[in-house]
Formats: structure tokens, sequence, C-alpha cells
């Protein structure tokens, strides 16, 4: 189908340091936005270590050889205000990353990014910081997890799916491995992982010759040593197979959360812009087999958990009703039954190919944001020259409804995982 024309402006330039680091820019006036990505996250996490890769985001995030913790704290508020505001220091599955969002001057972008880029090359671990960071991250662990239902969901799923899958492991930490985390375990981390050859850095706003300039300033003295060979074998991707159900009861809440889990195309495959459409269409659909009745639910998110290692398509909802969680799962593969027998109604494709397009344009015209993260995935999942980033137009143009039931019958079939959080 022939989309919207849009212009999504200059592409993302990259070139490479000397020694093996990439730096990538894409000039808008607007954007000024940056930072220092490294490809290593939670699914680098040492065997009864969880917690450790976030640990060591956590530590070198404090003070510099250049900078005091102090200085950090209040230059770094000055322009990026609390830790939830314009802050992009941040770690997922697969990515470590240690800059900012948006800023309103280049100058602005310059100081923030000399203190990431400090923070990096000092690597500044300490009793004081291993000891503060540890409280800190047990702490996060409550408040951004456990505690959260949606977190608690997605963390059970990725756990319950995978035996030897890397992405199993949680983000946040385990408290008992977490306190097993020595100073010296973050100092043999980062001599593995933050080397030039596994990091790369991204300017958005100034020119790509000030990109260049910047990561010969910060980067090129940086030796040249080889990036870390891969913790897992990718052959070994275990995908779910059966149906397997777990209820955890959990007091203190006051309703059933449900989420159920679907193999899915790891990040960058042939169909990685069709199922973005297929995971559209399906959240389309649910609205009314979910929503529209007297037992509706209030949201029925359908998300999609990709990397170079792993690839799982969820659905989820909450209910104060106990007797319907079951009649909501059978309402959802049922869906799911339809979508791999027929084809789905065209207006509705033709919203969901159109919502799809949406989001993958709009962060080129005005969200620099979101392309940041986008770059980020790719960099860090194998899609390093950007290839897949920037064919998503025409990728999606290919796209058809009988593509979408042949994808349906890939993967929306009887072979999926069910996670219920039960009050009690």
């Amino acid at each position: 189908m022939r989309l919207e024309s849009i212009g999504m402006g200059k592409l993302v330039s990259f070139k490479d340091l000397p020694n093996g680091m990439r730096y990538y820019g894409r000039f808008d006036q607007v954007a000024n936005a940056s930072g220092i990505g490294i490809k290593c996250g939670a699914m680098n996490t040492p065997p009864g270590k969880t917690g450790l890769p976030h640990f060591v985001e956590h530590v070198l995030c404090r003070a510099t050889r250049k900078y005091t913790v102090k200085e950090v704290d209040l230059t770094l508020r000055r322009y990026l205000g609390n830790g939830d505001a314009d802050w992009n220091v941040r770690i997922d599955r697969y990515s470590t990353f240690f800059g900012h969002l948006m800023l309103l001057k280049p100058s602005h972008m310059r100081i923030c990014f000399d203190i990431f880029a400090n923070m990096l090359r000092d690597r500044m671990i300490d009793s004081q910081g291993h000891a503060t960071e540890q409280s800190r991250i047990h702490n996060e662990y409550y408040l951004r997890g456990f505690d959260v239902m949606e977190e608690f969901l997605w963390d059970q799923l990725h756990e319950k799916a995978y035996k030897r899958n890397p992405a199993r492991h949680r983000i946040d930490c385990l408290p008992q491995e977490l306190q097993t985390v020595s100073a010296n375990d973050l100092i043999a981390f980062t001599k593995k992982y933050y080397v030039p050859r596994n990091m790369f850095m991204i300017i958005m706003g100034p020119r790509f010759k000030v990109a260049e300039k910047m990561a010969y300033q910060y980067f090129s003295d940086w030796p040249n040593r080889p990036a870390p060979e891969p913790d897992f074998d990718p052959a070994d991707s275990e995908p779910i197979s059966g149906q397997n159900v777990y209820t955890i009861e959990r007091p203190g809440i006051g309703q059933n959360h449900v989420m159920l889990g679907f193999n899915a195309e790891k990040f960058g495959g042939c169909n990685y812009y069709l199922q973005k459409v297929l995971a559209q269409v399906l959240e389309q659909l649910l609205l009314e087999k979910l929503q529209e009745h007297k037992h509706g639910v209030y949201r029925s998110p359908v998300m999609l958990s990709q990397s170079k290692y792993h690839g799982l398509l969820t659905v989820s909802f909450a209910t104060k009703d106990t007797e319907f969680v079951e009649d909501g799962i059978a309402r959802i593969t049922g869906l799911c039954k339809q979508m791999r027998e027929e084809l789905v109604d065209f207006e509705v494709f033709k919203s969901a190919l159109y919502r799809v397009f949406y989001e993958y344009i709009g962060p080129f015209v005005n969200d620099a944001n979101e392309l940041l993260e986008m770059i980020i995935d790719s960099a860090t999942n194998g899609d390093e020259d950007l290839t897949i980033l920037h064919s998503g137009k025409q990728a999606l143009e290919k796209v058809t409804r009988e593509m979408i039931r042949d994808l349906a019958n890939q993967f929306l079939t009887s072979e999926f995982l069910t996670i219920h959080i039960k009050p009690v």
C-alpha cells in the first residue's frame, strides 16, 4: 500500500574511529541530544550476579576526576532536572546508555556530554559509591520493579519463558545476588565490556563534522581492544513450546494481572516491520474483545520484546473480576485463531499500518528523543549500519493482509505462556 508522502529529512550518518568506536550523528537544528552507548545490558549478567550490569551503570554515573559528585549533581540537575526528567542514563536487556534528551542549546549538550564522557573514561569505582549505589538499586528493585505489577509481569514472563536464553535476566537486580557483587566485580565488568569496539556515541543536532570532532576529542586515544566474545549462542534461542500457566498469589493488590507471551522474531528479522503491524492489528481488535463489554478492562496493550537473541510478543490486561481471567484469555486466543484463518478487515489493517508508519517516520520528523532510542536499538542488535532503521517506509509499503495472516500462523499459535498475578 502506498503510504503518505512525508519527508523524513536527513538519514543518520556514521563513521568509525581507528580504535573501532562508532559515532552517529544527524543534523537537526533543535535536537541537541547526545550520549554514549555500550553494547551490553542485563543479558550480559555473570552467573549468580544478577544486577551487576545495572550496578556498573549506577556507580559510574557519580563523579569523575574533573567533576566531583556535587558538581555532577548540580550541573546535570541544572540542564536535565531530576533523574526522571531529561536524563537518558539507563540500562535495558541489551544496552547501557549515558546521555540526555533534547536540550535548548548546543552548548548545554556539550557540557553534559563532557561529564558523561569523563565518567566513562575515569570509571570512579570506590567504596563510597559501591555502598551508596548498592542501597539505591535495592530500593529501586521494589520501587520500579517488584511492587509495580506491570513490571513484575514483564520480568516474570521473561524469566519463565527461558531457561538458558539471557533475556531471562532481570534488569534491576536480585537482592540476594546484588549483595555478593564486589567493587572488583564492577571493575572486571567494565574492563571486558566498556571498550571502543563495544561502544558508540550519538550526537543529534550539530552537523556531522561536529560529531566527528567530538568523537576524536573524547575517544580517539582509547586503546584498540577487541570486542568481547558473545556470552550466548544465538542458535540456543529456546522458543516457547506448549502451553504453560503460572499463577502467582500476591496480597494487597486489587486486580488480577494477566500477561500472555507468544514467540516472535528476533530483532532485525526479515519480518521486522511486518511484526509491528501484526502487533498493532492485534491490539486494535482486542479493543472490542476485552474492553467493550460489561467486564471491560481498562487497557490491553500488545508489546514486542526483541533483541538479537530473543523475540516475544505479549498481550496483557488487568481485571478486578477473577472469573473473567479465563474468559479474557480465551478471547485473546480466539482472536489469534481468527487472525490465522481469516484476512483482517481492510480498514483495521489500514489503520494499523498507518499507525506503525507514523511511529516510524515521526522520530525523523520531530522527535529526536525517540530517534535516539531507535539508533540505540539498532546499534546494539546487529543493525550497526542502520540498514533496517532507514528502510522502514519501503518495508511497510510491501505489507499486505495476506502477510499478516501468514505471520499470525507462524507466531500467534497455541504455543504460549501465561502469567497470572492473583490477589489474595
